[in-house]
């Protein structure tokens, strides 16, 4: 895989947060809590999808207060990073104070593992927990001592990088069984600030939006990357793949439960792209016609 692919596959750090981790001391948080840089390091070597709580910290500038830590850890085949950032969380939907009334059923135990946390045999002082108004793999709650935080979904684990996964997987991981389930799609600025057109909150587009959606063919990143970028020629590619990197339009669906996710739209090229799953779904005609009637 070329370094422009690879990049545009797991996502590009914004160079002032890389310098501003130099500038950073240790400050009252809980151990073996990891930088946002070094998140990137576990993504190349298991072939995860970008961490989205990077995504949504570009564009802060130098301010040394954006910077701040997550940790990583694995847990039933997903990759997680957990965060208390007022911002990432109100992104996500979860409000911005986390204690233990939100807390669910334990799920495991933890214990550090480097800069981030791993399953324990044993009880230890670190637990993950279901986030109890939203029992589903997408949001967790991550306790370590007295300090709390969200435990983010960010990708599924894949060892293979031309694996796929049906859109029925990314919705389940939100508990989204049915439409039903979705409270609203709405069109985002890149940062998921504002949203930038209609709030769809209508049953019936809601209903033909996980219609169309979920009959969508699917494709791994590799087969993604030979059917748009095949034939183009070498010297070429760089500006072809920043080309299609600014098509990117952000959908947001939310669900009844108060969650939020984000879906990557490139509509020139006639893709869908399922962020956490790394997974390209190709538009058909139907889903291009409720683009252009609702967004």
């Amino acid at each position: 895989m070329k370094t422009y692919e690879l990049l545009e596959a797991i996502g590009s750090i914004e160079p002032s947060l890389v310098e501003a981790v130099g500038r950073s001391t240790a400050g009252s948080k809980p151990r073996r809590l990891r930088w946002l840089a070094a998140a990137a390091c576990l993504i190349l070597a298991v072939g995860l999808a970008a961490p989205r709580i990077a995504d949504l910290l570009p564009g802060k500038g130098g301010d040394d207060s954006a910077v701040e830590e997550i940790a990583s850890l694995t847990f039933n085949g997903r990759y997680y990073e957990a965060t208390d950032i007022p911002e990432v969380l109100a992104r996500f939907g979860l409000p911005e104070e986390l204690g233990p009334e939100l807390a669910g059923e334990h799920l495991a135990w933890l214990e550090p593992e480097g800069p981030g946390y791993r399953e324990s045999a044993i009880e230890t002082d670190c637990e993950l927990m279901q986030y109890a108004p939203s029992i589903c793999p997408g949001a967790c709650l991550l306790r370590d001592g007295e300090h709390w935080y969200a435990a983010l979904f960010c990708g599924l684990i894949w060892l293979d990088s031309n694996q796929n996964a049906e859109m029925e997987t990314l919705y389940q991981t939100y508990g989204i069984e049915s439409a039903a389930d979705i409270a609203s799609v709405a069109e985002v600025d890149w940062s998921r600030d504002k949203v930038t057109g209609a709030v769809i909150t209508d049953p019936a587009a809601l209903a033909a939006f996980y219609d169309l959606t979920c009959s969508l063919t699917g494709f791994g990143n590799d087969d993604f990357q030979a059917l748009t970028f095949d034939g183009i020629p070498e010297e070429e590619q760089p500006a072809a793949h920043g080309a299609f990197a600014d098509d990117l339009r952000m959908l947001r669906v939310e669900t009844t439960d108060g969650l939020r996710f984000y879906l990557s739209l490139y509509p020139s090229y006639g893709w869908l792209e399922g962020t956490g799953v790394l997974t390209y779904y190709e538009i058909d005609e139907a889903m291009a016609a409720w683009i252009d009637q609702n967004l």
